[in-house]
């Protein structure tokens, strides 16, 4: 892939914003960080243009200091390289390609979804559990994904590159909802309610590389994707179809995440756990 320069990329951004979320970085914080060298221009700039970090929210944390891992801006840029680069795209055995999972999650408008923005919401979430949350069908303003704190703060259990990475392209299947007309809002299930989707079980073999983005909605052979069940399959596919130097701490944590959604953010029970043969 190649990065070309993305015209109005501050190169001195404004230095004096406080930062909103608790620096630091974990260990698979610096292990992804150290996989492209900690520092690539060419990457956090192209980042910065795919998944439209134009909003000055980006100041306040961590654009100034594009390469620091410890602030949300370089997490973002971690969590893309995971996005863009570590599966190995094994077509007999990997849920989704590379491309899908890249295309969908970017900002950009394609064959998913309209145009959005990313904004780091420093304020305004739901609730202190809230990951992000994608806005969508907004009155005369432009949609966007709201990635909040929680992602990024150390010590949050969310701040991990793998779950943001998962989150990124969640959020972004909120927007594929909306523009093929299908209700954005989760399921609310437990006590107290939480989020859920419906998971719609298929076959490795239904969705052929670059054709993620369509579905069948016929009962006799229903092709569908949540937007949970949508991160639970890039989840799989980073734990177990990665490329062979992705470290373990990060498809450990891809495997830990997955398996936690799959067995609490569904409405129906998933027998499938990540580490199950897969059905092709």
């Amino acid at each position: 892939m190649s990065y070309p320069s993305e015209p109005g990329f501050p190169s001195d951004p404004p230095p004096s914003f406080p930062v909103h979320c608790a620096a630091g970085a974990n260990v698979e914080e610096m292990t992804v960080a150290g996989l492209y060298g900690g520092c690539w221009r060419e990457l956090y700039v192209w980042v910065w243009g795919a998944y439209d970090l134009t909003d000055p929210t980006w100041y306040q944390d961590g654009l100034a200091d594009a390469c620091n891992v410890t602030l949300p801006f370089a997490k973002v840029v971690n969590a893309a390289f995971l996005i863009n680069y570590a599966l190995s795209d094994n077509l007999a055995l990997q849920w989704h390609s590379t491309e899908d999972y890249r295309s969908s999650s970017r900002a950009a408008d394609n064959r998913f979804h309209g145009p959005f923005y990313t904004r780091l919401g420093t304020t305004g979430a739901p609730d202190g559990t809230t990951e992000a949350q994608a806005q969508t069908g907004r009155f005369l303003a432009r949609d966007r994904t709201n990635l909040y704190c929680r992602l990024f703060s150390a010590g949050s259990p969310s701040d991990s590159a793998s779950n943001r990475a998962a989150v990124m392209v969640h959020e972004s299947w909120h927007h594929w909802q909306y523009k093929h007309d299908f209700k954005t809002s989760h399921i609310k299930i437990g006590s107290p309610p939480a989020d859920a989707d419906w998971f719609y079980p298929h076959r490795v073999s239904d969705f052929d590389f670059g054709f993620l983005h369509g579905y069948d909605t016929d009962p006799n052979h229903l092709l569908f994707h949540s937007p949970y069940q949508m991160a639970v399959e890039f989840d799989a596919d980073l734990a177990e179809m990665s490329q062979p130097w992705v470290p373990l701490v990060v498809t450990q944590a891809a495997r830990a995440f997955g398996n936690t959604r799959l067995g609490s953010q569904f409405a129906n029970t998933v027998a499938y756990r990540i580490g199950n043969p897969r059905p092709f």
